[in-house]
């Protein structure tokens, strides 16, 4: 399973799209994707499981549309 990392944030970081975004592609519950958005907020390192490599580039591209920092990485072993 790929994994989408966020590090970060810029200005202007939409945090309630955030949320939103991360719940409908990665699947996450409301308080979990508060969490990760939370981490955001603090500049912390977040990993997010997703279930294909295209929806892991698609999360990509929203978060970076959103103001975060984000890439894919490989699966976990």
């Amino acid at each position: 399973m790929p994994q989408v990392e966020i590090t970060g944030c810029s200005p202007g970081f939409k945090t309630s799209s955030c949320i939103d975004v991360l719940r409908s592609f990665a699947g996450l519950t409301p308080a979990e994707a508060r969490a990760v958005t939370e981490k955001i907020l603090r500049s912390e390192r977040s990993h997010v499981g997703i279930r294909s490599d295209a929806d892991a580039k698609l999360l990509v591209a929203a978060l970076v549309k959103l103001g975060a920092s984000a890439h894919v990485v490989a699966a976990a072993d």
